[in-house]
């Protein structure tokens, strides 16, 4: 099943910046900490897992997953499909298909992973619905307006790191990720964020620009 590349891309970046997160009571100071945290890196890295599931309900097979996010510019590799954009333009690049559409990245202004962050706390509202045992907080982010239904994060409070998140969208898909691990402030040049058609001789460019 195939996710609409901008829902992955806002889906990934909710989950960015979520490290910053610390034992809080407060859901909203939970949500500034997520904004501040992404805005204080260079860059950040990560390493997931992830399922998808059209019903909401039964999950798909567990697949790999690879995002960096610097600025305005990132990347999403899945398993099917990869979207590279470098603030100005966005190749989303159908693995199987062998073909890659170019777009403008102004197109989707909305749904790049720093403005969907910088607006959660507008946009959203925030919980704290519980701590367990072991130091697993969940947190819920509505939006009743949005397109996603809603966001449940789940931090370890103690190591100050994000476990997971389900992001539900209006549609009934439901997006399910694991994360693995978190790197920040890399050295990436510019090109790391285009999409390199000599390395990819072979796949057909569609240009919607």
């Amino acid at each position: 099943m195939k996710m609409k590349t901008k829902n992955i891309i806002a889906c990934i970046a909710f989950l960015f910046a979520a490290q910053a997160v610390s034992a809080q009571n407060n859901a909203e100071a939970f949500i500034r900490l997520i904004i501040n945290q992404l805005k204080s890196h260079k860059n950040i890295e990560m390493t997931f897992n992830y399922q998808i599931s059209p019903d909401g309900k039964n999950l798909g097979e567990t697949e790999k997953g690879h995002a960096w996010l610097q600025g305005e510019s990132y990347k999403v590799e899945m398993t099917d499909q990869q979207t590279i954009s470098n603030g100005t333009t966005i190749w989303t690049y159908f693995v199987d298909a062998e073909e890659v559409m170019v777009s403008n990245a102004s197109e989707g202004a909305d749904n790049t992973p720093l403005k969907v962050l910088t607006s959660l706390d507008e946009n959203y509202v925030a919980s704290l619905t519980g701590i367990d045992a072991n130091g697993i907080a969940t947190v819920e982010l509505a939006n009743p307006a949005g397109q996603y239904k809603r966001v449940t994060l789940k931090i370890n409070t103690k190591k100050v790191e994000l476990k997971g998140a389900d992001v539900y969208f209006e549609d009934g898909n439901k997006f399910v990720i694991t994360v693995e691990e978190m790197k920040y402030d890399q050295e990436l040049d510019d090109k790391f964020f285009t999409f390199d058609t000599k390395k990819h001789p072979n796949v057909d460019v569609i240009d919607m620009r």
